[in-house]
């Protein structure tokens, strides 16, 4: 299990579970112009029926009274958009195509050509928001002007992910490093991790900024930091013997949320003070323990203790080597004890 299967697997749950509904700057949306116009399934509407909505610059800002213009099977009809900005059109037959358009001060929108089919169908069309474009700009001649003195936190979708594998113990950094002003930041020098002491092994993973790296216990993320998220997935193993062991992690930045998941694996149990809340899920027959926690302030640390590891007893590896201990200290002995040391008869004396 590698930590892009994880985050893929678990970070609906976890949004949805520890964390509640994302904001925009914590979640990367799909551009609402790009998404104009294509034609997705909505099991939960009737086969034979598709809705259209009309907007401005994206979700949210719904237009009402748009003329909508649908042809389907060659036969065009029209409906006015509701207050919420949606016409619905039914009672279509299945396999029939169809199209829909509308024209929003000069700007023609139109869907891509589709059929109907067995379940329900949803179409937006997106028309272009002045202002919007006008602040994008700006953002874009922002973000390419040179860096000013600020500081990055870790966003609120940043986690710790233990993993077992093997009887070895895998801790992942998926880390989101947010600056939320409008141009780059230089925070005085790189961003350090240093890991614990015990980590083994650190690297920076795939999807990671090139501006990361991995040297022994350290992970160096250098500036400057662009406006919005910039990703860092580093992992390491953490070494244990008995059934417990302990991760604490101090943090270069401030956290605005804690968020662990741990693997369960046969009753394994976490505890931290910084968690104040924990669950348990299951997603794809393996079961989940997620917590949360506070934020962390810069130089605060994270403790996580995780008891019930499983492992070998020491002992049998122990007494087998006082046994290799006592073999060696025999050979030893009657190699030079006294019995190695008699005196040796003078020459020419009989027995």
């Amino acid at each position: 299990m590698t930590l892009q299967r994880i985050v893929i697997a678990l970070a609906v749950i976890a949004c949805s579970a520890i964390v509640g509904t994302p904001t925009a700057a914590q979640v990367q949306m799909p551009n609402a112009k790009e998404m104009s116009g294509k034609v997705l399934p909505v099991p939960d509407l009737p086969a034979g029926t598709v809705t259209v909505r009309v907007a401005r610059g994206g979700p949210g800002n719904y237009l009402a009274g748009q003329t909508v213009e649908f042809t389907v099977d060659g036969k065009k009809r029209t409906a006015k958009t509701d207050e919420n900005g949606r016409v619905e059109f039914s009672n279509l037959r299945p396999g029939a195509p169809f199209k829909a358009a509308v024209t929003v001060d000069g700007e023609r929108l139109e869907s891509d050509d589709a059929v109907v089919g067995s379940t329900g169908l949803r179409i937006m069309l997106v028309a272009t928001d002045p202002e919007a474009a006008k602040r994008e700009a700006e953002n874009s001649a922002l973000a390419a002007a040179p860096a000013v003195k600020g500081v990055v936190v870790f966003g609120q979708e940043s986690r710790v992910i233990a993993e077992l594998s093997k009887d070895r113990l895998n801790i992942y950094y998926d880390l989101q490093i947010m600056n939320s002003a409008r141009t780059p930041v230089d925070i005085g020098g790189p961003l350090i991790i240093e890991l614990p002491r015990e980590a083994r092994g650190s690297t920076v993973l795939e999807g990671s900024t090139p501006q990361a790296t991995a040297n022994g216990p350290r992970i160096t993320i250098v500036g400057p930091f662009a406006p919005g998220m910039t990703p860092v997935q580093a992992a390491f193993e953490l070494p244990y013997s008995g059934g417990t062991v302990t991760l604490t992690q101090k943090w270069p930045a401030a956290m605005e949320q804690t968020i662990v998941m741990v693997q369960q694996i046969g009753g394994l149990t976490v505890t931290s003070p910084q968690l104040t809340a924990k669950q348990d899920i299951t997603d794809q027959g393996q079961a989940i323990i997620l917590g949360r926690g506070p934020a962390l302030a810069a130089g605060q640390a994270l403790s996580l203790e995780i008891a019930g590891l499983p492992h070998h007893p020491v002992w049998p590896r122990n007494l087998a080597l006082a046994l290799v201990g006592l073999i060696m200290a025999a050979g030893f002995w009657g190699a030079l004890g006294p019995g190695s040391r008699r005196p040796s008869r003078p020459a020419g004396r009989a027995a």
